[in-house]
């Protein structure tokens, strides 16, 4: 093991780059990770999406079981206080036929 430590080397260490094999892989690498960056980013925003739907889904059905709710109480309201309902077309408005 010595006998090599003690041999010069045939370049300068201070002075040798890794080359063309470097970059390339050095770019790869970066190609790599920019790809992954932009798979990640696309996979975020699609679970964002989906839990703002989900939420404004939620609202609605909250709205929505709210009036209907309202709804109820007015209808109990009117069987309550003996009131009916308006006839909603002309032809149940009267029992006489032509």
């Amino acid at each position: 093991m010595d006998i090599l430590r003690t041999q010069p080397l045939p370049f300068d260490a201070n002075q040798v780059t890794p080359g063309v094999v470097g970059f390339a892989a050095t770019v790869l690498v970066a190609v790599a990770v920019m790809l992954l960056m932009w798979d990640f980013n696309r996979r975020v925003r699609r679970i964002n999406d989906r839990a703002h739907i989900k939420e404004r889904i939620e609202a609605e059905l909250a709205e929505r079981e709210a009036q209907e709710a309202a709804a109820g109480r007015a209808a109990a309201g009117d069987a309550a206080t003996g009131a009916s309902p308006a006839p909603s077309s002309p032809d149940t408005a009267s029992d006489d036929a032509p």
